[in-house]
């Protein structure tokens, strides 16, 4: 093994104990509000739309004045406090000031509708939520459905609702001069309950700590957001609440973008000189996919941060073709662990995830019987670090089945490490296809898809067989052809698949076009929805 720093003791992948740093802050509200008051004239948020721009000194004013109202109206340290809204300057403020109250975020996705507002809203009880204009309506219908007493604000203006510009106009200056944190019993206390993606069942909440956070400062994978970098994220995926916090902690400038679209990502990248972002295996496809690398100058850029789900080999060889200056450097982790277990190098092998990271250790096992299994043998991979989640919140069967009495956390994802210690992920156990005595992984067949130049997206579930268990069924998004040229056709794409992959993966449930795919916000495709769609297929 090449990496001083990892070690392999009876088939555990271990990274390098380094101890963390004591805590100067028992909260991360504490370090925030800190931060705000000692550097006042500090830009730390800009609306790339608008151009609209807010100083420590603004972020503090506004999240102590929406601390004070919130403490008024009896908001108590442990309350749980809902955040639902697109990428806006003010949707910081009552995150920040739920922060020095003691109580807790839940972020919520923007694209979820009245039944998953209302699932999540049963497990989390929320005393208060901070909603945009968009969902007002929807959310107080959850509410209403759910029997819970919830103070809704609306960050904008909707008849009938109640305006944060309202809530925070009420403070006086001087309340807000002499404002104190709340103080908190220990940084083991919850801070955060970030939803899973919910792309195999509903949302569950992961429980993040204060001590979690705090200790995320000192990891590499806060690198990122150390300074000022293209992340485009909203707060219901973990890079965004990190984005948020870290870049204050940092004190550094976040930029806050529009969802991601090609040309408008790469317009920002050249505009705000950009050395690094933070892409989803699919964005990176689609920038391939367009001519938009081509149509800006990207020399600023030096590193794209890619996590998620599986990069296409053919995806980075033709990113590195066009930017060859810049990097990708691909992570693997999951909410659950905090954030990344592992992170690429200059060196990594192609198609892996990297070495592990310090502090953190992985095993494998065989999914169906728990037998510990060694170098270059494919299994379930079990993950354990200091940044491990507390639990799924409220919810002890979850947790129980997740976390094992050892402290290892099952991924749910099927992998293996080589005799150098670099990880390589096959595939979600979920999302693998049973056909006959095969195991098919949907990742493989998408990337003979996405290699073709008519297919823009592409996703591979299964349809049911009453003989052979499942079918392959693909779900793609053509790429917008020349009036002269033909569109790429069904019969085009399972002749590809048939010509390069193993008789066993064989597009036997067929090609359906579809003009999108359900995405999260964090730009992962919505495979419970694409299963719908399947479902619906094989019912015909």
């Amino acid at each position: 093994m090449n990496d001083s720093r990892i070690t392999i003791e009876n088939n555990i992948l271990k990274g390098k104990v380094v101890p963390f740093p004591p805590f100067e802050y028992t909260s991360f509200g504490e370090l925030v509000l800190a931060r705000l008051k000692n550097n006042p004239e500090l830009v730390g948020q800009i609306d790339v739309t608008t151009g609209e721009k807010y100083t420590f000194n603004t972020m503090r004013d506004g999240s102590v004045r929406c601390a004070l109202w919130m403490r008024k109206q009896g908001l108590l340290p442990g309350d749980v406090v809902t955040m639902c809204s697109h990428n806006q300057l003010d949707l910081a403020l009552p995150c920040f000031a739920t922060l020095y109250l003691g109580a807790v975020i839940n972020p919520l996705d923007v694209g979820m509708n009245k039944r998953d507002f209302s699932h999540v809203l049963k497990i989390t009880s929320p005393k208060m939520a901070f909603v945009n204009e968009d969902i007002a309506t929807t959310f107080a219908e959850a509410v209403k459905e759910t029997e819970l007493d919830v103070k809704i604000v609306v960050l904008g203006r909707v008849p009938g609702f109640l305006a944060f510009q309202e809530v925070i106009a009420e403070q006086t200056v001087e309340e807000v001069q002499h404002y104190r944190c709340t103080p908190i019993k220990s940084s083991d206390e919850t801070a955060v309950i970030m939803c899973t993606s919910g792309t195999s069942g509903f949302p569950k909440g992961v429980a993040l700590t204060h001590a979690l956070i705090l200790n995320q400062l000192h990891t590499s994978f806060a690198d990122v957001f150390n300074d000022t970098a293209l992340i485009i994220s909203c707060l219901a995926w973990i890079s965004g609440v990190y984005s948020m916090l870290i870049a204050v902690a940092a004190n550094s400038t976040r930029l806050l973008p529009p969802p991601f679209e090609e040309y408008t990502a790469c317009a920002l990248i050249e505009k705000f000189k950009i050395k690094s972002a933070l892409l989803s295996p699919s964005m990176l496809v689609r920038l391939v996919k367009s001519d938009a690398l081509k149509k800006y100058d990207l020399s600023s850029l030096e590193t794209v941060m890619c996590g998620g789900s599986v990069l296409p080999a053919n995806t980075r060889e033709a990113f590195n073709e066009m930017l060859p200056h810049a990097s990708i450097i691909v992570g693997y982790g999951m909410t659950e662990v905090g954030g990344a277990i592992s992170i690429q190098t200059k060196n990594s092998k192609p198609g892996s995830c990297g070495s592990i990271l310090d502090n953190c250790q992985l095993k494998v096992v065989d999914p169906d019987t728990g037998r510990l299994l060694g170098v270059n043998q494919l299994g379930e991979l079990l993950l354990k670090n200091g940044t491990t989640m507390a639990h799924y919140y409220k919810d002890p069967q979850a947790t129980a089945c997740t976390i094992d009495e050892e402290g290892w956390l099952h991924s749910g994802d099927l992998g293996y490490y080589d005799e150098d210690g670099e990880i390589f992920i096959v595939d979600r156990l979920k999302e693998m296809i049973k056909y006959q005595g095969y195991q098919i992984s949907p990742a493989d067949i998408e990337d003979v898809l996405l290699s073709h130049p008519g297919v823009k997206e592409a996703v591979v579930v299964s349809v049911p067989h009453p003989v052979d268990n499942e079918h392959p069924i693909a779900f793609v998004v053509r790429r917008q052809a020349a009036i002269t040229d033909k569109q790429v056709t069904e019969e085009e794409l399972i002749d590809l698949v048939a010509t390069e992959m193993a008789d066993s993966k064989r597009l036997r449930g067929g090609v359906r076009f579809v003009d999108h795919l359900p995405k999260t916000p964090s730009n992962k495709v919505q495979r419970r929805d694409v299963r719908k769609l399947a479902r619906a297929v094989g019912a015909t």
